[in-house]
């Protein structure tokens, strides 16, 4: 059996080196969040390898988390990912969210994260993947913080990767890795570092990227070229 299964491996990575088995793993941990950031950027995802040429994920087949991501990330994650250069958002000054509460704030938690209404706008933050979004071998915590005003406004989804934590006293400190902002039915993705190459407009195979309030460091993506499906075992795929 085991000499079996070491011939099914070596048959399996050869068949990567050869068909490219491009997309990798994504341990998604509240799904409704994830297939909102899959529509959101799929072309993204799918030039990062977090998403096949369907569209849809590769989920490994078993994975050890942990319990009550909501709770960790309400109490030691930095909402410092917020403070861009052209919305400060004043209440989000504090070393995390639970500091950032106001008298009149109301709170809600679940298992994978929580909503904060406070009196000019409400925020809902998820544990939404794990993933190696880089490429560079460490797999991070992909958590997605929705800010929406309560008056009319843009409607902002951040895209945060925060290190997974060493212990159980860490603060955590994320880097935005994407924002969708929406004002009414008009939306526009930016990203950092996009793996997408933004084309000029007058590709006849790619429409123009109109561009609403570029954030420095930040890139507007355009659909990247189909990959082909993955192949092998050891993971199982996932269709949206």
């Amino acid at each position: 059996m085991h000499m079996f299964l070491g011939k099914f491996w070596i048959l399996f990575f050869m068949g990567c080196l050869l068909t490219g088995c491009a997309t990798r793993p994504v341990v998604v941990v509240e799904k409704k969040a994830f297939l909102q950031m899959a529509h959101n950027m799929t072309g993204e995802m799918q030039a990062r390898n977090l998403l096949d040429a369907d569209g849809d994920y590769i989920a490994p087949l078993s994975f050890a988390g942990v319990q009550h991501y909501g709770n960790i990330l309400f109490h030691r994650l930095s909402p410092s990912f917020m403070q861009q250069p052209d919305t400060v958002h004043d209440i989000y000054l504090g070393t995390s969210f639970d500091a950032t509460l106001q008298p009149d704030s109301r709170v809600r938690h679940w298992d994978n994260g929580f909503s904060i209404d406070h009196a000019t706008q409400k925020i809902v933050v998820n544990m939404t993947a794990i993933a190696d979004w880089d490429n560079d071998g460490q797999d991070e915590w992909i958590v997605s913080c929705m800010v929406e005003p309560k008056r009319g406004g843009r409607t902002r989804t951040y895209y945060v990767l925060v290190p997974p934590p060493r212990n159980e006293k860490e603060r955590l400190e994320g880097t935005l890795a994407a924002i969708y902002e929406c004002f009414g039915l008009a939306c526009s993705l930016y990203v950092r570092d996009s793996k997408v190459v933004r084309r000029d407009a007058v590709d006849p195979l790619v429409p123009p990227t109109e561009v609403h309030d570029l954030l420095p460091g930040l890139e507007t993506v355009t659909t990247p070229p189909d990959r082909s499906a993955p192949s092998g075992s050891g993971l199982e795929e996932r269709s949206l």
